[in-house]
């Protein structure tokens, strides 16, 4: 027997019988002496194995605009770190505004004061892009290892994809349906499930308009467009905010006060908020995100609200839209980028986290493994009952193609402060439209040329 083989337990019990015989042996008559046999070898030693060193502990550090994803991730990192003891996230709050701005200097500055991680809202994007490397990691080829690419709705992906390199991944599906007072519509034996158009609506709820109710503020313009199949830049990269179809939207949405007197410009802010209390307004569109400002921002409202599919301008037409966005980045100065790429994967990229999402925030996934959990589609006692998971999934697949460009953001700064104007009829839609337009055009030739 080789006793190089033997296990150390083997080579003891061995040395046991050994032993042993030579105790009998010495107990019994003389004989003539056998040749000794050798000793055996001794077993090789084992060099001692290190215990593999423990991760050293980090930090990484996220901005977020907008407090509902502040709370999902700071939940999501709880329970990561449950697992890797030594990963700890360190999630900031910022305005909107503040942040994108702050974040397009530390980026620009090669990542001076920068964060790991990024939420960058879809209209500010864009911006990102303009002159180059946004400064952010490129995901593309980490999403096609890890399979992610065919699980992901393309369309919202697209928001964040520039020449092939993926920087970000959505949040939200950002399906749009129209949320309505199911109390006040009831008691008026108004059935908002029969309701398929605009018209149908304007016919059946003007009624319920007086001098301090309203049936809805005026909609957002971009939001509408999109329902109609068309956006403020085409599939190509071109301005089409002056199109008619756009123009004529903005008419549209101005004859709701001036023709129909069913509704006016909205209030700001927390004004806006107390007039949903107070019921001056009846309705609002809004995307999936927008059910999670009503659970916030009026509690007192549950079980008063419900939600159909957006109306159509035409029967047989779109009944949903998009609306808003934000994409999770990785900024690539990151020391940590592993591990953000990991920590990304059990957030962003995951059915739990994708769920916990939608129970803590209503963003519906566009993640498309978990659009059928059930933890979707339970009755929200908010939304009197309804599963409002499933409203969305069945109008997910008719959500219209919302288009990026580098310019975006900057069409917007020039748009925005200008709807006051249109709403109080300083200017005409098409006055703006095509102002902005051209100088957004004359941009765009400028840096091309």
């Amino acid at each position: 027997m080789d006793t190089k083989k033997l296990s150390r337990r083997d080579f003891l019990r061995l040395s046991a019988l050994t032993a042993a015989g030579a105790a009998l042996a010495a107990c019994a008559p003389a004989a003539t002496p056998a040749p000794a046999e050798p000793a055996p070898e001794e077993p090789e030693k084992e060099e001692p194995t290190e215990a593999p060193a423990e991760p050293e502990e980090i930090t990484l550090e996220l901005w977020a605009f907008v407090n509902t994803h502040a709370r999902w991730f700071e939940s999501m990192a709880e329970d990561y770190k449950a697992e890797k003891p030594y990963f700890n996230l360190d999630v900031s709050e910022i305005a909107y505004t503040d942040l994108h701005d702050k974040a397009q200097i530390a980026l620009q500055a090669g990542g001076v004061g920068a964060p790991d991680f990024l939420d960058l809202e879809q209209g500010r994007f864009g911006g990102f892009l303009r002159g180059g490397d946004p400064g952010l990691v490129d995901l593309a080829d980490l999403l096609k290892e890890g399979g992610y690419m065919d699980k992901l709705v393309a369309s919202r992906q697209a928001l964040y994809t520039y020449k092939g390199k993926v920087y970000g991944v959505e949040h939200a599906l950002t399906p749009v349906v129209f949320f309505y007072r199911t109390d006040v519509f009831e008691e008026a034996g108004i059935d908002m499930e029969a309701i398929e158009t605009w018209d149908d609506f304007i016919d059946e709820g003007k009624g319920l308009v007086s001098d301090t109710v309203k049936l809805l503020a005026f909609p957002n313009h971009e939001l509408l467009l999109r329902s109609r199949g068309a956006d403020y830049f085409d599939a190509d990269g071109n301005v089409t905010l002056d199109s008619d179809l756009s123009i004529d939207t903005m008419d549209w949405i101005l004859a709701l006060r001036d023709e129909h007197g069913v509704s006016e410009r909205p209030p700001a802010d927390d004004a806006w908020w107390a007039a949903i209390r107070d019921g001056t307004y009846l309705s609002k569109e809004g995307a999936d995100w927008y059910a999670g400002f009503f659970k916030d921002n009026v509690p007192e409202l549950s079980g008063k609200w419900r939600a159909i599919a957006l109306p159509a301008f035409e029967a047989g037409g779109v009944r949903t839209s998009c609306h808003g966005g934000t994409g999770s980045c990785i900024v690539k100065y990151s020391d940590y980028i592993d591990e953000a790429w990991d920590f990304m994967q059990y957030s962003m990229l995951s059915i739990e986290g994708n769920v916990r999402r939608y129970e803590m925030t209503n963003l519906f996934p566009p993640f498309i493994p978990a659009m059928d959990d059930p933890r979707l589609h339970k009755e929200e006692e908010y939304f009197d009952g309804q599963d409002l998971g499933g409203l969305f999934a069945e109008l997910g697949p008719s959500v219209p193609a919302q288009y990026q460009s580098p310019y975006r953001a900057e069409l917007n700064s020039n748009l925005s402060p200008q709807f006051t104007d249109m709403y109080e009829g300083n200017v005409t839609p098409e006055e703006v439209f095509t102002q902005v337009s051209e100088t957004i055009r004359d941009v765009m030739a400028e840096e091309s040329a």
